[in-house]
């Protein structure tokens, strides 16, 4: 569910693995999928290859594994449609960005899913429809939120084994807020500025904000009892070659003029911190930019000016 850049990379690495895949998308994307009737992708080093994948819904009623990799703030919609074809006991897999998925994803679904948390740490984007270009990492975590090593999470271990470079984790909460740190330091600074991730850390200023914004996480993590550190700041905030020339997906929509994940990261730290008492300046003058360039994007900057005019 949400074949954007992560669905379909996964996807098709499943695919290409021998599994049959459905690769449920939206817009252009998802035409060009039922057109052909594939995916392509693109490797870093140009290699570039093809598989076979089916776009419909209802075949999620046979499926061995869901996986939901839509932009958080679709996630509730993704789940209503998912859910009359879900199958009971099918495992859903939440393959996103930010800490509030998979508790979204539980409240459409019912109290009966059964709800996986994981992270991928991966630089992707689309390329042109139907199309991904898989630029750099690409590791994935998988974990039950409640820690318990459990019969769904051996089972979605087993099934994606063999196509993706997985390990299960016996944290997925805090392996979650850790790789929000990256997000949190990188996505709103670099969708606001157009700056790369290398761009980002080669300034000092820049830097320096990058280092605070997770900093800020770390304190909104511990208030809400997940234990974070200035080494895994350190960590996230470091440079990575593989990434210096990586523009994050919240910057890659901005410039396609699409809404962003504001809510799950930038406004997800100011509401949290809101709600825990911890100050959090620097996320909260990102998530103020980030909003204004959101509506300059989507054209809803236009409509609020025309709005106001005729107050």
């Amino acid at each position: 569910m949400g074949a954007g850049a992560v669905g379909s990379y996964y996807g098709a690495l499943l695919a290409r693995a021998g599994h049959t895949v459905t690769l449920v998308a939206r817009g252009a994307h998802r035409d060009a999928l039922v057109s052909s009737g594939a995916i392509g992708v693109t490797e870093p080093d140009g290699t570039r290859w093809r598989c076979a994948v089916g776009h419909r819904v209802e075949d999620a009623r046979a499926a061995d594994l869901v996986v939901v990799a839509t932009k958080s703030h679709h996630t509730a919609a993704a789940a209503r449609e998912l859910a009359p074809h879900l199958a009971a006991g099918t495992p859903v897999l939440s393959l996103q960005n930010g800490v509030e998925n998979v508790d979204t994803l539980r409240d459409a679904l019912g109290p009966d899913a059964t709800v996986l948390g994981g992270i991928a740490f991966v630089g992707l984007r689309i390329s042109r429809p139907g199309s991904v270009d898989h630029q750099a990492e690409g590791a994935v975590s998988v974990g039950d939120p409640a820690g318990a090593d459990t019969a769904a999470v051996r089972a979605v271990r087993d099934i994606v084994s063999g196509a993706w470079d997985v390990t299960v984790s016996p944290d997925i909460v805090r392996a979650q807020w850790f790789k929000l740190l990256w997000n949190v330091g990188f996505n709103a600074l670099c969708a606001v500025t157009g700056a790369t991730a290398g761009e980002a850390l080669a300034t000092p200023g820049s830097r320096a904000l990058v280092r605070e914004a997770m900093r800020e996480a770390v304190a909104v993590a511990a208030a809400r009892g997940v234990t974070l550190t200035d080494d895994d700041v350190e960590t996230m905030a470091r440079d990575n070659p593989a990434l210096r020339d990586y523009r994050p997906s919240t910057a890659q929509d901005i410039a396609a003029g699409k809404p962003v994940e504001r809510e799950a990261l930038t406004g997800f730290m100011v509401r949290a911190g809101a709600g825990a008492g911890v100050d959090v300046p620097v996320n909260r003058v990102l998530d103020g930019l980030l909003a204004l360039q959101e509506d300059r994007a989507t054209g809803a900057s236009r409509t609020l000016m025309t709005a106001r005019a005729q107050e």
